[in-house]
């Protein structure tokens, strides 16, 4: 069966410790299951490609199927990974990365396992920033460097849907699914990611020129386009890919760059009781995925976008927000194409 729409991109399995302490173990994660989670509020079926270690709950991968998830093109692997990257967020909804270890240890090292107290948080923070990992532990991030996806991953009924969302991923890879999609004529959006972002913005200038949109986060487009405030960093990027640019901004929405005016148009975030942080902004291009594939227009599709991730936020977990209901994604959606937008921001020509 063809798919609406396609993302591609990791399965992980993250620990996370919200802004006010409260603890979520050995939760089923990873950029291409937010960003399919995003764009089943909007559509009825979503190809996802990925690898799946041994360890990724297939419980999981059943409720992500039963919701509208095609896993054809999940490639099951033998490995077993033991530890997961912790995310730790503030109350502004900064995380730090960087830390690993199993679930197991945050017990084994005293802590309650439910809630953490500041000064927990702060001393669990110091205790994973010293751990030394045992000899052969292999995280998720180093799983998917020694696992690529490939294009004969992608199964054939994946390239006839309509658009197909290509999650942050090292280089070689996104080039590859680039080759592999292209020919279909179908919409291409890309999240960069760190792996992107590293090299640079003249080398991504060829994959740039391929996309129908690009989506970086404000940390990853200063570090594209230093010294310039994010609408002429956007700017900057519109001259290098034909499809549309936006910048995610977190809590305060996202800036897309409307062409016709020269302008940075500001779409607030969706209303939410934030819970984890953790995929928003990955559901946020599943989500502009289906608004763009839909309704053509940036603007319009960054409102599709900030509903997803305002669902994904109210929950842990990709499969948190499961199962979707989109009838009350559609009237989010109209509450708010219906409230008045902030003043755009202006963008070098």
């Amino acid at each position: 069966m063809t798919p609406d729409l396609v993302t591609v991109g990791g399965l992980t399995i993250d620990n996370v410790v919200a802004a006010d302490g409260t603890v979520a173990l050995a939760r089923a994660g990873g950029n291409g299951a937010y960003s399919a989670a995003g764009a089943l509020a909007w559509v009825a079926r979503v190809g996802l490609v990925s690898r799946a270690p041994a360890s990724y709950p297939r419980t999981v991968l059943a409720r992500l199927e039963a919701a509208g998830v095609d896993t054809s093109g999940v490639a099951a692997s033998e490995a077993r990974l033991a530890a997961c990257h912790w995310f730790i967020y503030d109350e502004a909804g900064r995380r730090e990365e960087g830390l690993q270890s199993t679930p197991e240890e945050l017990a084994a090292a005293g802590f309650p396992t439910d809630r953490l107290t500041p000064e927990q948080v702060r001393a669990w923070r110091a205790a994973l920033a010293q751990r030394i990992a045992p000899a052969g532990e292999i995280g998720y991030a180093r799983f998917r460097v020694d696992n690529p996806l490939r294009p004969e991953d992608v199964p054939g009924p994946f390239l006839r849907a309509r658009g197909v969302h290509l999650a942050p991923s090292q280089l070689a890879v996104v080039r590859a699914m680039l080759d592999r999609f292209a020919p279909t004529g179908m919409t291409i959006i890309a999240d960069p990611g760190h792996q992107l972002v590293a090299h640079g913005l003249d080398e991504l200038a060829p994959v740039l020129a391929r996309l129908d949109a690009f989506l970086p986060s404000e940390v990853e487009l200063a570090a594209l386009v230093p010294g310039e405030r994010p609408a002429a960093a956007l700017a900057v990027l519109a001259s290098r890919c034909p499809g549309a640019v936006g910048v995610k901004l977190g809590p305060q929405g996202v800036l897309v760059l409307d062409r016709a005016t020269g302008t940075a148009v500001l779409v607030p975030a969706a209303p939410a009781e934030t819970l984890d942080p953790t995929g928003a902004g990955d559901a946020f291009c599943g989500g502009f995925l289906a608004g763009l594939v839909e309704t053509g227009d940036p603007v319009a599709a960054a409102r599709f976008g900030a509903i997803s991730a305002a669902r994904i936020v109210e929950h842990f977990g990709a499969d948190g927000a499961l199962p979707v209901d989109r009838d009350a994604a559609r009237a989010a959606l109209a509450r708010l194409s219906s409230s008045p937008s902030p003043s755009p921001e202006t963008a070098p020509r």
